[in-house]
């Protein structure tokens, strides 16, 4: 059994995964597999990851392709099905590890924390912008799966690494979430007084797409309403937080979609509404919905 096994998922690839191959290559950790699922595109990908097999003498290396797109969660799914290592990190086929990643958060792991989380180094290769340097503060860390309900306190599975044990416990990545998956997988693995170590040191390379586009908008705006529905009654959530959450995901969505389905945004603000019947912004916009409804209902 290799201490790490490395899982990357990989859809149109080819530009970039020789540099996230390359980097795991560069570990000083160097117990591990590598484990690479190409999620139904058919591009360099397997040429590429079957050359960088031939120069890993003794190690595991796997590749496998479905054939048909299925999307990130299945891909995840099938990545963790494929692992034989003691401990897990997710490496996306665009973003880069520093020679220390996997060292530093197999100490993290070692010392008994349920997940295990580097800094990342942030870029944009396709603006202009710098690159800018995150690290998860130690108050966020103090309770957090509560961190984690308020906000994305993670924002790559590139730099989380767990053990298999903690994978078996969990259980599946939801493949009804198109964006946020990751998000949803953490918090459920934080169940039951989990902890997050932090390695203070931004060892993961993400790379930042653009992708601001308003269908890719409106995806995070209806999985966050998802996640908020799905964690609802969450275990050591407040329920106040809870209706607080749900009720602005809900109206964010509702603001997005009421031009183009204004049937379901005076439904999204009803709903928003009557989990905060006294929140003045929402005051208008679910009296409307309840006017609205009630004419429907009358003719």
């Amino acid at each position: 059994m290799p201490t790490f096994s490395i899982l990357t998922a990989a859809f149109n690839a080819g530009p970039f995964i020789s540099g996230a191959l390359a980097s795991a290559a560069c570990q000083q950790e160097q117990d591990w597999e590598l484990v690479v699922v190409e999620d139904g595109s058919h591009d360099e990908t397997e040429t590429l990851v079957e050359a960088f097999r031939n120069q890993q003498s003794g190690r595991r290396v796997i590749y496998e392709n479905p054939g048909n797109n299925q999307g990130v969660s299945a891909t995840r799914n099938r990545l963790l099905k494929l692992a034989s290592g003691r401990y897990l990190a997710f490496l996306d086929a665009d973003d880069l590890w520093e020679p220390d990643h996997l060292l530093d958060l197999r100490k993290q792991l070692d010392a008994g924390h349920t997940l295990a989380v580097s800094g990342l180094r942030l870029w944009y290769p396709d603006t202009p912008e710098p690159d800018e340097i995150h690290l998860i503060s130690e108050n966020l860390l103090e309770n957090p799966r509560l961190s984690l309900f308020q906000q994305s306190i993670i924002q790559t599975s590139s730099s989380i690494a767990f053990s298999a044990e903690t994978a078996k416990r969990t259980g599946w990545f939801d493949t009804s979430l198109r964006i946020g998956e990751d998000r949803d997988y953490w918090f459920r693995a934080l169940e039951a007084d989990g902890t997050i170590g932090s390695t203070g040191k931004p060892s993961c390379h993400y790379r930042k797409h653009s992708q601001s586009s308003m269908s890719n908008i409106l995806k995070i705006a209806e999985d966050s309403v998802f996640f908020y529905r799905k964690h609802f009654q969450a275990p050591g959530v407040p329920q106040r937080l809870a209706r607080r959450k749900l009720s602005d995901s809900l109206f964010s969505w509702g603001r997005l979609i009421r031009r183009q389905d204004a049937k379901l945004a005076r439904k999204v603000f009803f709903e928003s509404w009557t989990l905060r019947p006294l929140d003045v912004r929402l005051l208008a916009f679910g009296a409307l919905a309840a006017i609205s409804r009630t004419k429907r209902a009358t003719h």
